[in-house]
């Protein structure tokens, strides 16, 4: 999920510096496809769509301090330290189980980088085995897992021995790490995500400084930007080699942006829409060939910004809910890559579960942005899932007050208990039924009279 303190327009100073991560895969060399592997492309023809729920492990799980957030923290950098966040390191199984009686079909999470290796060429065989462990709790749900190799945490001696992110040696590291988790996990795994918006996680280490190490430093944000476009690349190839039917990919921040000329919200312009791809997207297209390192296109989506005079970022509990943003970015998404699109998240938050001023509630949210899902699959897009952010509340990189889960659990207090919302329940309806329909969609309007 990303930091509220960092947002995509904030990118477009990197733009003109950077090259994409992005396209598709073509052949990429590695062993020889084996029986299972052919088994898995053929049942995929029949894989259907991904009804899912996302988290991330150092939000999720917990009592980490081999990440890169250890010194942040303790340097005074957050609101609130992150602790044992939702607990997710001791209760996945409780969460996987929450997730099934759903009714859903795909479960999002990393795979903590720092947890797997601790200290550099060193792998934690307890970490190797809890993950394990956790992915056949998934299979065994009936849950296809979605892996992310890298959600804003990253092992801290990336920090101690390279300096950061600024260090190509940081690329060659990330792809050992990568090949490793392929070769070990990969017979669990089929969707790889390599890194969580990395638009944001540029924007908020090297301009805001609210992402963990905090840099305030564009100059070194654009050395590190460019090791991200190597080391996806790298990583990519790195997957590939072991496993050549996985799908890869990485999930890049998408929002709705409007224009106000006045300090008065309306009347307001849409930016064009080219403004979505930021620098990952457009450095890309000078080389020619747009679909050479992605398998598929994975976008966030959260909520429209207005830019204009007195814009100011405001928290995520007051994110602008505008459902037809998705509609068009899953559009132009599939528009720039040909490639078919996988919504890897896509939430609604409360200040502290205190009911919203603009009086949008989290069911009327999930129910909106879903059918201008069908929406879109109606028009011919491709779309291969919809994952909602985020199974319980978490640590949102600061702060425990933004509450996105699905079940309410309250993690600053350590009282673990996962209490549904009504919005579980409305979930596990549209997962039953596979999408929407009129009763519910009346039902459940919002606002803006949808």
């Amino acid at each position: 999920m990303p930091a509220p303190q960092s947002l995509a327009h904030l990118m477009r100073r990197l733009a003109p510096f950077a090259t994409l991560l992005a396209a598709a895969c073509g052949v990429v060399p590695g062993r020889a496809l084996l029986a299972t592997d052919a088994a898995r492309v053929a049942t995929r023809a029949n894989d259907g769509f991904l009804w899912g729920v996302s988290t991330a492990a150092y939000q999720w799980e917990g009592y980490n301090d081999q990440t890169q957030w250890l010194a942040f923290e303790l340097a005074g950098k957050t609101e609130e330290r992150a602790g044992a966040a939702a607990d997710g390191w001791n209760r996945y199984r409780e969460d996987i189980a929450l997730a099934k009686g759903m009714g859903l079909t795909a479960f999002r999470t990393s795979l903590d980088w720092g947890r797997i290796e601790p200290e550099e060429g060193r792998i934690d065989a307890q970490a190797v085995a809890r993950y394990h462990d956790m992915l056949s709790a998934m299979r065994e749900a009936g849950l296809t897992p979605i892996v992310t190799l890298m959600h804003f945490s990253y092992p801290k001696w990336i920090e101690q021995r390279y300096g950061g992110w600024e260090n190509r040696k940081s690329v060659y590291a990330f792809e050992r790490f990568a090949g490793f988790v392929a070769r070990e996990f990969g017979r669990d795994i089929e969707w790889y995500l390599t890194f969580n918006e990395p638009n944001v996680f540029i924007g908020g280490s090297y301009v805001t400084g609210a992402i963990a190490p905090g840099r305030k430093d564009v100059g070194r944000g654009l050395l590190a930007a460019r090791n991200f476009v190597l080391a996806h690349q790298a990583a990519f190839k790195a997957i590939h080699a072991a496993d050549p039917v996985a799908r890869v990919s990485f999930n890049n921040y998408a929002a709705a942006y409007s224009l106000s000329l006045k300090a008065q919200p309306e009347p307001s312009t849409d930016i064009p829409e080219d403004l979505g791809k930021d620098w990952m997207f457009n450095a890309q297209r000078p080389s020619g060939n747009r679909n050479k390192w992605l398998d598929y296109v994975a976008l966030d989506y959260y909520c429209r910004w207005r830019i204009g005079p007195g814009f100011q970022i405001k928290p995520a509990w007051q994110w602008e809910v505008y459902p037809q943003g998705l509609h068009h970015a899953v559009k132009n998404y599939h528009k720039w890559t040909g490639l078919p699109v996988l919504v890897a998240e896509n939430g609604f938050a409360t200040d502290d579960l205190k009911p919203r001023e603009d009086n949008w509630t989290r069911e009327a949210y999930l129910v909106q942005h879903v059918a201008q899902l069908e929406k879109v699959k109606a028009e011919g897009v491709p779309v291969l899932g919809y994952v909602h952010w985020s199974i319980t509340d978490n640590w949102e990189w600061g702060s425990y007050r933004p509450r996105f889960g699905l079940y309410s659990v309250d993690c600053r207090n350590a009282d673990y208990r996962r209490v549904p919302t009504e919005a579980a329940g409305v979930y596990a309806r549209i997962a039953t039924q596979r999408g929407t329909d009129a009763t519910m969609r009346n039902q459940y309007r919002g606002p803006s009279g949808l």
